[in-house]
Order: C-alpha cells, then structure tokens, then sequence
C-alpha cells in the first residue's frame, strides 16, 4: 500500500482502500482479511469523505442482494467487513498488475482507470428520468 501511496499520490491508506474495493469488486475478486495486528478498521474512518459511504453501501447492496436489512444500522460490521474483503481483492489484483505488467504501481492504477472508462464507454449523461426510472413513490 505504500508504493501505492507514494507513486500513485494516493493522499491516505483510507483512499487506497476505496479504490481497491472498487477494483476488486469490478474483477470480482473478494478475498478474507486477516488482520494479524492493530485494530479493525472503522466504519467512520472509510466513510469520512460522504461519498464513500455511498461506495461502501453500493458495493454491499450488490453483493447481498436477498437481504436488504443488510443496510439497518446494526449491521455496519457484516458492510465493513464485504467492503474490505473487495479491498484486499483489489490489492491482491493490483499487485498482479504490476507483477505481470512489469509497470510501476501508478501506472497500473491509471491503466485500470482507463479500462473501466473504456469498457463502459465513458462517462455519459443522464437524464433525471433515466435515473429515476422505476422508482415508485408510495
């Protein structure tokens, strides 16, 4: 994580780990963490940025997907636990990258970037009706 710190200017561990669980969820890669010391880590700590949440949350509503009480407050840790588990899935996959590709860390990331940019065509508009649609209001 440090080189992914360091050369892919990453501004926190926290931020690595969002990206990671990104990747990983995209290669459908999620693999058990063991933390051998230190603490676990907090829900507060990867959701400071607001947005992150949303990843956290996003992830695990596809990932468990006949549960939706997966979301009640009381189950933060069984949502900690999916995200970092896509994480360290992600990590491992990245270090593959750089393994197989013989590029430096940041390069693989921007790489990765660029595939998912590609492989859904970019970033495209949308309507509010589109991101509406199917919602049902009472």
């Amino acid at each position: 994580m440090i080189e992914l710190q360091n050369e892919a200017r990453f501004p926190a561990f926290r931020d690595i780990l969002i990206f990671a669980s990104a990747v990983g969820f995209r290669q459908e890669r999620r693999v058990p963490f063991t933390a051998t010391a230190g603490d676990p880590i907090r829900y507060e700590t990867l959701t400071a940025p607001t947005f992150s949440e949303t990843l956290v949350n996003m992830i695990v509503a596809n990932v468990v997907t006949d549960d939706p009480e997966i979301m009640d407050a009381s189950r933060i840790e069984e949502r900690v636990k999916i995200f970092v588990e896509y994480a360290n899935g992600g990590l491992e996959y990245i270090q593959e990258q750089v393994n197989v590709r013989h590029r430096p860390a940041a390069m693989v990331v921007l790489d990765l970037v660029t595939e998912a940019f590609d492989d859904d065509g970019g970033v495209k508009p949308v309507s509010v009706d589109d991101l509406l649609g199917g919602v049902t209001w009472g």
